[in-house]
């Protein structure tokens, strides 16, 4: 009798079946080569974002550091004008108010002590502070350290305001302080306006000297 030979162990796939077999070993390879594309940009934006937190911190370092020296360097001009000014003021308080038949100008400038510089007020400077604040730097510096900078340098304002609008633009350019018959008048606002003057400036000299330090701190943290 003959037998019909068992071909079961030779099976060959059918065309549909070696497709769906391509298609089970094409999904997770899909998926591995995903996953790397993923993996490989997330690295890349890690990888940025590490250079651009390094970046800034330089720069922070080099603004707290530039803002630092400029309010060392104000200092030091600044603080042998206070004295100075409170000398020049005791010295206009001895000064017979009821009029010397001389103007407000030579009056105020005979009692005038010697000053520590060619000048009679301090240049002080703040371009560390306008390139922080016109380059951007400024909102990279921690909130406390930009608030109490921000103070310092408000306080400078008004000092500078002081002597550039209310005594050189202001009374000083005024034809009557020449005048002997308004000397009085005119005597009165040049004290007034020196006492401000010398009130803002120590008020900022002892700013400078408290802020600095924590400056300085800054400086060393953003390093």
């Amino acid at each position: 009798m003959k037998t019909t030979p068992n071909n079961s162990n030779n099976y060959a796939p059918t065309a549909p079946d070696a497709a769906k077999e391509r298609r089970a070993w094409a999904i997770p390879r899909w998926l591995l080569e995903g996953s790397l594309i993923v993996v490989s940009v997330a690295l890349g934006f890690a990888v940025a974002q590490l250079g651009e937190n390094r970046a800034n911190r330089e720069l922070v370092a080099r603004v707290l550091a530039g803002i630092e020296t400029e309010m060392m360097q104000n200092l030091e001009i600044l603080q042998p004008f206070v004295p100075a000014h409170h000398l020049w003021l005791e010295s206009l308080e001895k000064i017979d108010r009821s009029g010397t038949g001389a103007s407000a100008f030579s009056t105020f400038f005979a009692a005038r002590p010697a000053m520590p510089a060619e000048v009679s007020f301090p240049l002080l400077r703040r371009s560390a502070w306008d390139t922080a604040v016109s380059g951007g730097g400024l909102r990279l510096i921690d909130y406390d350290v930009a608030a109490l900078l921000s103070e310092t340098y408000r306080i400078q304002e008004i000092t500078t305001a002081n002597i550039e609008r209310r005594l050189v633009d202001g009374i000083l350019s005024s034809p009557a302080i020449f005048d002997p018959a308004s000397s009085v008048a005119s005597f009165q606002l040049l004290q007034f306006t020196l006492r401000d003057i010398a009130s803002a400036e120590a008020a900022l000299a002892e700013h400078y000297r408290e802020h600095l330090p924590k400056i300085s701190a800054a400086v060393s943290a953003a390093r």
